[in-house]
């Protein structure tokens, strides 16, 4: 009698358990005939999936852990790509809308779960500045085609021409902060702040961005996302203009250490590469006829590698005749440079003056000669 009241308790319990995480999912997408829809966790491990057919689709399952997913779905007006977005899943009933129309909108996702009602309206303000942008660049380019089809051009309308044309390049990618910026004053209370900065490019200009966390809500703070954003932000904001730079871990390729005050430099480039990587590869080529004829200035490169195997490291310093200093400690992504010097992707920069303090963090190679011009100008 005993054992059967436990069985009884254990399946009662188990009955209960599921219940906690049963999750329905009423979707539309008007006038697609068919496609499909897949929800993965951050691991790319599939958790559900459902058949669009004639517009609608079903999903009846449970969640195990209530937390982020990415959803994925394709159709025809996809053009044979797939669309992934960010979804908060846990108990409860969501209905979700995809405009194939708009197919690169973020759906609209209703529930009762407070996180995908914050991470619905974030995507709103991305989607409402990224058509604005859109439509600024339509109309720049309206302007251009006006000056283009005139056969001989004044010297005040090339001057027009370049001006549109870096507003046309600004207003091509929507600026990331500034979107982050008008959803946080909109919703200051939010509890996903945290999670939506960790996939911003703070790297670049971590001291704006910490300002910003101090903003956060005590619930996007205190989150697993945010203890360890600002752990991060802390870190990286000793990297702001002026700060000392801090140590770069590894040798030279026959196993000695580089003294950057040493060199006698005014002014020192880390190229932070790999000999896998070509963007580095190509770049080095541009340092070689673009920036080292400002030796005799005082300028300097270091390049620091995320190899780990010493032959091709060395294979790729010779063929890229790179006759400047180099670093590795062949870690590869374990390395502690790209956690102290704040590197998520690879090549990265930095200009560091002779007295080893940081001058700028450069995100782009494309930007790096004016930088490097700016310098010298002003000392």
């Amino acid at each position: 009698m005993k054992n059967i009241c436990f069985i009884l308790l254990v399946a009662l319990f188990a009955s209960c358990k599921h219940s906690q995480g049963d999750i329905t999912i009423s979707g539309t997408a008007p006038g697609v005939l068919y496609g499909n829809l897949v929800i993965k966790d951050l691991a790319g491990n599939t958790m559900t999936r459902a058949d669009i057919t004639s517009g609608k689709f079903d999903i009846k399952d449970y969640i195990q852990v209530p937390g982020y997913y990415k959803m994925q779905y394709s159709f025809k007006e996809t053009k044979g790509t797939t669309r992934e977005v960010e979804v908060y899943l846990e108990e409860g009933t969501y209905n979700i809308t995809i405009d194939p129309k708009k197919v690169n909108d973020y759906p609209n996702i209703t529930s009762p779960s407070q996180l995908q009602t914050q991470l619905t309206e974030y995507n709103a303000i991305n989607d409402t500045m990224r058509h604005q942008a859109r439509q600024k660049v339509l109309a720049l380019n309206k302007q251009m085609k006006s000056i283009d089809s005139t056969d001989i051009k004044t010297g005040d309308q090339l001057e027009t021409m370049g001006k549109l044309q870096s507003e046309e390049l600004k207003n091509n990618q929507v600026d990331g902060f500034e979107v982050f910026k008008a959803f946080q004053s909109k919703y200051p209370d939010n509890a996903v702040a945290a999670h939506i900065m960790k996939s911003l490019d703070y790297q670049n200009d971590p001291v704006a961005y910490y300002n910003l966390f101090q903003e956060f809500s005590s619930a996007a703070k205190n989150s697993d996302d945010g203890k360890e954003l600002e752990n991060k932000l802390s870190a990286l904001s000793k990297l702001a203009p002026g700060s000392p730079a801090p140590e770069i871990a590894g040798n030279t390729p026959d196993g000695k250490t580089v003294n950057l005050k040493a060199l006698n430099k005014k002014l020192i480039l880390l190229d932070f590469w790999r000999s896998s990587n070509g963007s580095s590869r190509d770049n080095h080529q541009q340092i070689i006829t673009q920036l080292l004829q400002l030796s005799d200035k005082g300028f300097g490169v270091v390049s620091v590698s995320f190899d780990t195997d010493k032959d091709k490291w060395q294979a790729a310093i010779a063929k890229d005749q790179m006759n400047w200093p180099q670093l590795s400690d062949l870690k590869g992504d374990d390395s502690p440079n790209g956690e102290t010097w704040g590197i998520k992707s690879i090549p990265a920069y930095y200009l560091i003056d002779g007295q080893e303090k940081i001058v700028a963090r450069v995100a782009e190679f494309a930007d790096v000669p004016t930088a490097v011009d700016d310098y010298f100008r002003k000392h």
